[in-house]
């Protein structure tokens, strides 16, 4: 029978340049999918931190609502906004009183909302000013954007 002869001795290879190049690329690629594979699970867990996402709807020139009026607004849901030009700015708040869900109205005298069901006053920016409601009327941003006036509202999708 044949003599096999074997070799006590380890073989021995050298690290090459290559080598080490090879081993940080295939490295670094393996850091970077677990990465984005480790962001990607975290926002499929925790949905809620991302924030609702936004669409800006265009509601009227600047022309339509002088200093001191208002505008009536229905957004994508169907909830009404008034839109009001206070002479600093322009503010976009709900119409549904914080109180009871009453319809609020602009008082363009007095710069104010009203809310005729429990006497319940704002001020042009929504801060409650007297009466029943527990807190201010929700806001919506407002962008104007050369002579046009754009709200930002919740997207609604239907399916």
């Amino acid at each position: 029978m044949g003599n096999i002869e074997a070799s006590s001795e380890p073989e021995s290879r050298t690290f090459t340049r290559r080598d080490f190049f090879v081993n940080i690329f295939m490295g670094s690629s393996l850091i970077a999918g677990l990465g984005f594979m480790a962001f990607y699970f975290l926002g499929f867990l925790f949905p809620a931190l991302k924030g609702k996402p936004r669409r800006k709807l265009y509601v009227a020139k600047t022309s339509d609502i002088p200093p001191g009026h208002n505008l009536r607004f229905t957004d994508l849901k169907g909830q009404k906004i008034n839109i009001v030009n206070t002479g600093d700015g322009y503010t976009a708040l709900s119409t549904k009183c914080t109180h009871l869900g009453c319809q609020v109205h602009w008082k363009k005298k007095e710069k104010q909302f009203y809310c005729p069901c429990h006497e319940g006053y704002f001020d042009a920016q929504g801060k409650v000013l007297k009466g029943p409601p527990p807190k201010p009327l929700n806001s919506y941003p407002v962008e104007v954007i050369d002579s046009a006036v754009y709200i930002y509202v919740d997207e609604v999708y239907v399916g």
